[in-house]
């Protein structure tokens, strides 16, 4: 990468998914982390671990859910929350692909905590889910989006979304901005209760869906490289993926009862995959992910997890 640099005179280094951490450990090491868009290794653990990102949270005076860390094999008795109220998630995860809300005893019994691969124990908030996406210079918002995930599989990454205007959701990455100083992307999975409270339940220090309500606009490029202001998207405003849409959506809608809601969203929102430019581009995403598809029926796991088998990153730093 860091001859990469050089031989293009590449500016900026911008990660788009969980090679971000793979990244900062390599730009440590090579020397070219003022080229990286991203804060350094520590930071990315700490926003990145449910745990310390939990730690961190309480520490700024943010509204955080009851977290406890587990690195044992347990019961629910272990645990001082009761089974509707439990959340389970391991300290480091994407996609919600292993979270157990309401855990039965032969869910947790199925979960095998240990020091080295440690979960945490979550109190289940109540409320509306928002997600949140930001580019910040030195702690301070140059670009932001927040949206709330209007189509999805489970809890899983949405795949249509509607951008909101919640200030709440704004004063977290505000606040862990100013804490932290980062340089580089900030994104949250949050609950909004009754009396308007966010409650930041994960950090994500990296690329999510939210991007895509800016339309690769040259000003979010501004916000990114150069730490110029851009504008956030207008509430109400619909991104949709077209090939997961069909894929998944249309199943989903079908299955529910909510084909005419989903067909009429479909139609008010535009596709961030194609995005004019025809149908191979759609195809070549259909094509894809029956790729991952049969990655992950190889490997016995989730598609969504199929799709980052090559880059998660656990916490581990490579010797």
């Amino acid at each position: 990468m860091a001859m990469l640099i050089e031989r293009t005179g590449a500016r900026k280094v911008i990660p788009t998914c969980e090679e971000v951490f793979w990244l900062a450990i390599a730009a440590q090491r090579e020397g070219f982390s003022e080229s990286l868009y991203a804060p350094d290794i520590d930071l990315l653990r700490t926003l990145h671990s449910k745990a310390r990102f939990a730690d961190l949270a309480a520490e700024i005076g943010l509204s955080i859910p009851s977290t406890i860390t587990v690195d044992r094999p347990i019961t629910v008795r272990d645990l001082p929350l009761a089974r509707d109220e439990l959340v389970l998630k391991p300290e480091y995860s994407r996609f919600a692909s292993h979270t157990v809300i309401a855990p039965s005893d032969r869910q947790i019994a199925r979960i095998c905590p240990s020091q080295e691969r440690r979960w945490v124990a979550q109190k289940r908030m109540i409320g509306e889910e928002y997600c949140s996406w930001a580019a910040l210079h030195d702690g301070r918002i140059t670009a932001f989006a927040a949206y709330r995930p209007r189509w999805r599989k489970g809890h899983a990454a949405a795949f249509l979304i509607e951008a909101v205007d919640v200030p709440a959701i704004r004063r977290v990455t505000e606040k862990v901005g100013a804490a932290t100083g980062i340089t580089g992307q900030l994104s949250f999975d949050l609950i909004v209760d009754a009396d308007g409270v966010a409650h930041p339940i994960e950090c994500n220090p990296r690329s999510v869906s939210g991007i895509h309500l800016f339309d690769a606009s040259a000003a979010l490029g501004g916000a990114i490289v150069e730490g110029e202001s851009c504008p956030s998207p207008e509430a109400g405003v619909l991104r949709h993926m077209a090939p997961a849409m069909a894929l998944i959506g249309l199943p989903t809608a079908v299955a529910s009862g909510r084909f005419s809601e989903l067909r009429e969203d479909w139609r008010r929102s535009s596709d961030v995959i194609a995005r004019g430019e025809g149908m191979r581009v759609t195809l070549g995403c259909v094509r894809d992910a029956a790729g991952f598809a049969m990655q992950a029926m190889k490997a016995r796991r989730s598609p969504a997890s199929a799709t980052t088998a090559d880059i998660e990153w656990d916490g581990e730093i490579p010797a």
